[in-house]
Parts: structure tokens; sequence; C-alpha cells
């Protein structure tokens, strides 16, 4: 049997360096994204629990795997699957640290509103009202509540249901619906800062089919579910300040 030729132990090892190559790649690929996944999940976490400073520990976190993504060229393509909701990221962070103006203010957030995710708008307007409404101006502050934010708590209800009609995840924007357009429930949680909308931070409802579809409450429907929510627990606890 005839041995290799010189070509063909160049082919052969050049095809070695790409495999090992193409491996060595593949690993540190996988082994971001992992890295990424992990960070992703713990951020979500702390945002639920309202952990103010792990929450903007793991953004910064998250900023840095999207400018890695930046710095291989593949941007568009990590904007397309993998960042999706860092944009909201950024504004429950903000709630969480009551920055309600910086909220308000987003243009970008006011150019989404009638994405699902962007409910947490009309919360925070609602959060600035009964700061309003703290300082004595409360004809001013109720009023407010019952008119402009109750549009936009009824506009983040259809998103939600229009997101998913037998989406199980939208009694919360239900709550805040009904709490806008009952002025004796709108007013007892303007005077208390422990009351109101009730952020969950559910980024993209999860679909559930076996669930029948809700509708949005009507004018007949607005018997509101008290001033302290659906649970009986009120608003959310008071944040923990960065330092």
């Amino acid at each position: 049997m005839r041995g290799k030729s010189l070509g063909q132990w160049f082919l052969l090892f050049v095809a070695l360096v790409f495999i090992t190559a193409l491996g060595t790649v593949s690993s540190f690929v996988l082994f971001t994204l992992a890295n990424y996944s992990d960070t992703r999940e713990r951020l979500v976490s702390n945002i639920r629990i309202g952990d103010t400073v792990e929450t903007n520990k793991e953004l910064v976190r998250l900023h840095y795997f999207y400018d890695l993504s930046k710095k291989w060229k593949v941007q568009w393509l990590a904007d397309e699957y993998l960042f999706t909701d860092a944009f909201f990221y950024g504004i429950a962070d903000s709630y969480l640290i009551r920055d309600w103006g910086k909220i308000i203010d987003d243009k970008e957030l006011k150019n989404r509103l009638d994405d699902s995710r962007s409910y947490i708008y009309g919360n925070a307007k609602f959060r600035q009202a009964q700061a309003q409404y703290q300082k004595g101006d409360t004809k001013n502050a109720l009023n407010f509540v019952l008119t402009e934010v109750a549009s936009d708590f009824e506009k983040a209800l259809r998103n939600c249901l229009e997101a998913s009609p037998y989406d199980n995840k939208c009694f919360d924007r239900v709550w805040n619906y009904d709490l806008a357009t009952n002025k004796k429930d709108a007013e007892e949680a303007l005077k208390n800062p422990q009351q109101g909308p009730k952020p969950k931070f559910v980024l993209g409802p999860i679909k559930d089919k076996n669930a029948p579809p809700m509708l949005v409450p009507g004018d007949k429907d607005k018997k509101g579910e008290g001033s302290e929510g659906i649970d009986g627990k009120g608003g959310p606890k008071s944040p923990r300040k960065r330092p």
C-alpha cells in the first residue's frame, strides 16, 4: 500500500487544525451563552424579589454580554434572539428604585406602549400621582388617576390580552384597571404609599390555552378589588436603596 504524499499529509494537518479551532470556538461560544443565561436568570429573579442592589449588578453584567456581541459583530443576532427583553429590564430597575420620572419621560418606552411589556408606564404615573397626593395636591392627583392613568391601565390590559387571549397572567392588569376606575379605591390607594399598582414584572406573557379567554371589564364590572389588591397584601414593599 502506497504511503501518503506530502500534499495529503498537509491537507490532513489543515483539517485537524480546522476541527480543533472550530471545537475551541464552539466551546467558548457555548460557555459564554451559558454565562449569559445564568446572568439573565439572576437578573429576573432579583427584579421579582425587589433587590435593587443585585439587580443593578446583573444589569452591568448583561451590558457586558451586549458589548461582547458588538465586538464579535453579531449584534443583530443578539438583538433578535438574546436581548429582546433587555430594555424592559432597565425600566423595571428604574421602577424598583422609584425613579418614576425617568420611566415616564423615557422616549423609547413611549414608542413601545403597544407592547404588553410596557404596562409599567402606567404604574409609574400612578406612583407619581401618589407622591403628588401626599404633598397635598389631592384633587389634581385623584383626577389624574381617574382619567389619564385609567386610560394607560386599560391600554396595558388590552395589550396583555391581545398578546395572548387565553393568558391567565393578566390579572394584575385587571386589578390595576379596576383600581383606577373606582374613585373610592383609587383615593384609598393614593393615601397609602404602600398601596397601588402591583407590578409583577412578567416580561412576555406565558400562554395557557386551557384557560378561558378574558374580557376587558366594562362599566358594569367596575366593582374594584379593595384597597389592598387581589391577595390582600397591598402594593410592593419599599425597595432597598443602593449604596
